[in-house]
């Protein structure tokens, strides 16, 4: 399916010949060091088109001396997919096809389990085969694992690259923290922070993402007035507040769930779960105070009347502005 981390992976090489060579070498075809790409179009529907068939990347690539141009076939697949045992075998005939070409098709996957399945022939007829596409894979078992960081520097492109194929690997954090002191060894600020933040994208796991951007913020301060730099500052800034609003909202959430057992409220399950879920911190207050004096649960979780003072948000000194008294989701009554 395709995403962020999806289109990063299959989208990297192209617009990067020497880590596409390099990544070419580990295939063992034979093609020399210098290749030349050109980026073609990756719409391979029929006319009339009944429904779409969109490629991931595909390229025209022509070795240093001009002779035999092939087309490049680019496929990412971050799981097992059935439906491109049918769609591979298209592909390339539809490539071979339009362009007159010998057509490669390649499969990047960042499993082994998945790695195994797309390497299988893929076989279509009665008794002899009509026609077979047998992909060529690059995955965790054949995709060097880059764990010193001089391997790193000398080639960071390719670098990243492996680091996506094995980005599943038990120990991610250690291949990260290699990339990432690569990378601050970078003179070149613009690309690190853009190679940083494309590092970023092709991880497909939440955790290694959390773990990437520590070392980011510990290894160094992507550059103000880039793209990249800006728009990732700014992120942390509003990451920052958000927790800080986040951190709020579940300190008070476990406060009145305390003062509430204290009291001797029935504490359902469905009841926890109003509390913890409220996004609304003056409502979380306004239940605080009635949990003081209530005798019920009812009169907790009522809707707020016109006559309720639903408490304002705690702000900074340096926020002035007066906020609203109304509360922006009281949630359902419990009537």
């Amino acid at each position: 399916m395709p995403n962020v981390s999806h289109d990063t992976l299959h989208g990297f090489l192209p617009g990067r010949p020497k880590a596409l060579n390099r990544a070419l070498d580990l295939l063992d075809l034979g093609i020399p060091p210098g290749v030349t790409t050109e980026t073609l179009a990756t719409d391979a529907s029929s006319a009339p088109k009944m429904f779409t068939r969109q490629m991931d990347s595909v390229l025209r690539v022509v070795r240093p001396d001009g002779r035999d141009p092939f087309i490049l076939l680019v496929e990412a697949q971050t799981g097992i997919e059935t439906k491109k045992e049918t769609s591979w075998p298209y592909y390339v005939a539809y490539l071979r096809d339009r362009y007159k070409l010998e057509v490669v098709l390649l499969v990047l996957c960042v499993d082994t389990a998945t790695a195994a399945w797309a390497a299988r022939p893929l076989r279509t007829g009665l008794g002899r085969p009509t026609q077979v596409t047998v992909p060529h894979v690059l995955g965790p078992a054949n995709v060097p694992r880059v764990s010193r960081i001089q391997d790193a520097s000398a080639d960071l492109d390719f670098a990243a690259f492996c680091l996506w194929i094995h980005s599943n690997d038990p120990d991610i954090e250690g291949i990260l923290t290699v990339m990432g002191e690569a990378l601050a060894q970078d003179t070149d600020r613009e690309a690190r922070d853009d190679l940083a933040g494309l590092i970023e994208d092709g991880l497909g796991s939440e955790h290694a993402r959390k773990i990437w951007r520590n070392l980011m913020e510990t290894l160094f301060t992507p550059r103000r007035g880039t793209i990249v730099g800006d728009a990732r500052l700014a992120g942390q800034e509003e990451g920052l507040k958000e927790g800080r609003e986040e951190g709020r909202m579940a300190g008070m959430a476990e406060r009145l769930l305390r003062l509430m057992e204290r009291r001797g409220f029935p504490m359902t399950e469905e009841t926890r779960q109003r509390v913890v879920t409220c996004t609304d911190m003056p409502l979380l207050d306004l239940w605080f105070d009635r949990a003081i004096d209530a005798t019920t649960l009812d009169e907790i979780f009522a809707r707020p009347s016109a006559t309720d003072r639903v408490p304002a948000p705690a702000q900074s000194p340096e926020h002035t502005a007066v906020p609203s008294q109304e509360p922006r989701n009281p949630g359902p009554s419990a009537d």
